[in-house]
């Protein structure tokens, strides 16, 4: 499967964005709400779905996981899933889609530090053991003196994700030019710190309008892959942003079935990626490197024997 962070250079709808591919995974899916500034989703879209007969309440979420980590870390306790999942919330009845819920003060924000390490395992082991999406609702993008901010942004999770998409709205001319103003800041971060410059590519959002920009323009203007493209329906999107009574035929809405669209492309694509990381990292290693690697594998072997 993928880890898939989505960022924006703007408020551009990453967390509804981000909420409809989770929401149209055919596959169990992982909504990783990291959004410096605070849940939405608490708020808004995760109201009206209850566990266990209990409302979403501020002593679940991303916040209360650093506390559980530092209690666990005193007690010599490394495996940090088990704490995890007891912070994790339905974001439907299906049992497959689940949401682990963000900050309730952005103050909160410094009590990660530590904990990214150990969250970003738990999150790699969801995607390659349990074969698990893993989305990342990373929200807007803040920077100090030329890198990511490390206290406003997820900065370690975008820095190990297989894709970081940069959502743009193609209707909206400040949404391309903050976009285009971040995204070689953010190439470069990738490229020095992450898994490579090609981890980033666009999520466009398209409402059909005439005023849009067209995709060919802006992949041009920002020399980097659009990657997907989300059709922007009203009815669904404003559903996914605040709750309440669903829409009839959410599941067939423009937003969702493009967001179906989308995720089967960016699963190969990550594959794609990971597969070429594997091999440059196999042709980086010298044959005196490999073959001392094989002597202390059969030295092993020996002495186990």
């Amino acid at each position: 499967m993928a880890l898939i962070a989505l960022v924006s250079a703007a408020s551009d709808g990453v967390s509804t964005s981000a909420t409809a591919l989770a929401l149209s995974s055919r596959q169990s899916v992982l909504l990783a709400e990291f959004d410096m500034a605070g849940s939405k989703l608490r708020h808004r879209l995760l109201r009206g779905i209850h566990l266990g007969g209990q409302a979403l309440d501020g002593n679940i979420g991303l916040h209360k996981l650093a506390e559980a980590y530092w209690s666990s870390a005193a007690a010599g306790v490394q495996d940090l899933a088990p704490q995890v999942d007891q912070h994790l919330w339905p974001l439907d009845d299906t049992g497959m889609r689940l949401v682990l819920p963000g900050l309730t003060d952005p103050r909160q924000a410094s009590s990660l530090q530590e904990l990214w390490p150990s969250l970003i395992d738990v999150l790699q082991m969801t995607d390659h053991e349990h074969h698990w999406d893993v989305i990342v609702d990373g929200g807007r993008l803040a920077w100090e003196n030329g890198r990511l901010h490390r206290l406003l942004t997820p900065a370690p999770v975008l820095h190990q994700a297989d894709i970081v998409l940069l959502v743009v709205r193609l209707a909206d001319p400040a949404s391309v030019f903050l976009a285009s103003t971040a995204i070689e800041a953010l190439q470069d971060e990738l490229g020095q710190h992450g898994t490579g410059a090609r981890a980033l590519g666009l999520l466009t959002l398209a409402s059909g309008s005439r005023r849009e920009f067209a995709p060919h323009e802006v992949e041009a203007k920002f020399e980097a892959p659009i990657l997907g493209s989300l059709a922007w329906d009203e009815r669904a999107a404003a559903y996914l942003s605040a709750g309440g009574a669903p829409p009839r035929n959410l599941a067939r809405s423009a937003l969702l079935r493009s967001a179906r669209d989308v995720l089967g492309p960016l699963r190969e694509y990550a594959q794609r990626r990971r597969l070429h990381m594997e091999m440059r990292a196999q042709q980086g290693v010298s044959p005196a490197v490999l073959h001392q690697v094989r002597q202390l594998g059969m030295r092993r072997r020996r002495e186990a024997s």
